[in-house]
């Protein structure tokens, strides 16, 4: 699979700390932008960073300990839908991309790890866009939630419906939306096509292959 790090908020909630907080050290001594970077599995194919310019001293920094990867740098803030996309059009089409923010504490690793492969099952067999839940141990009207049934013969979640902050407490099924995805690169193109043509005009159809200079 293909991790691909979302790297390029302003981390505004941190204020008056001057680094964005995916380049705060929060919970250890490395930075969180860090940590998501040595939670990546030796098996996974080398990731694809997506970050502003303006970050790229603190990014680079930070690759250092790498050997492969590659950079995609935002001139400006072009939004997580495009970074995404652009990210897609950078893998083989039946690839699997595994969609992380660089700013998550994951306490335990090895259920991060399990859930990872079963939803790298699902999307290459099933051809979905799967997204990672977190069952919510209090409400809080700052998250997004995730509604979700258990499905006892497919022995996973089906979606419902999303529901970004809301204002009162949910019922029992719904999760707290933890911002991490997995779908194949060429799924998520079409579905930026179908649902978001005006990008897709932008970052596919009207920016020449050879003009796609935007990653190291």
């Amino acid at each position: 699979m293909r991790p691909v790090i979302l790297c390029g908020g302003s981390g505004s909630r941190l204020w008056p700390l001057s680094k964005p907080k995916q380049f705060q050290k929060i919970f250890s001594h490395n930075t969180m932008f860090k940590n998501t970077l040595l939670r990546l599995k030796s098996d996974y194919t080398p990731p694809i960073i997506a970050t502003n310019i303006q970050y790229e001293s603190l990014v680079m920094e930070e690759l250092k300990a790498l050997q492969e990867y590659k950079v995609i740098f935002e001139p400006i803030k072009i939004g997580t839908a495009a970074a995404i996309l652009i990210a897609a059009l950078l893998c083989d089409e039946d690839e699997v991309m595994l969609i992380l923010p660089s700013d998550h504490f994951i306490g335990n690793l090895s259920n991060f790890y399990a859930s990872a492969q079963k939803a790298a099952q699902i999307a290459s067999e099933t051809n979905s866009i799967v997204t990672f839940g977190v069952k919510p141990h209090e409400f809080n009207p700052e998250y997004g939630y995730i509604n979700a049934v258990y499905d006892q013969q497919k022995k996973y979640h089906i979606v419902r419906s999303f529901t970004e902050k809301p204002e009162h407490e949910l019922s029992n099924d719904h999760y707290w939306n933890s911002g991490i995805f997995m779908f194949k690169a060429r799924r998520y193109v079409d579905e930026m096509k179908r649902s978001a043509p005006r990008i897709f005009i932008i970052y596919v159809v009207n920016i020449p292959h050879h003009k796609r200079d935007f990653c190291i």
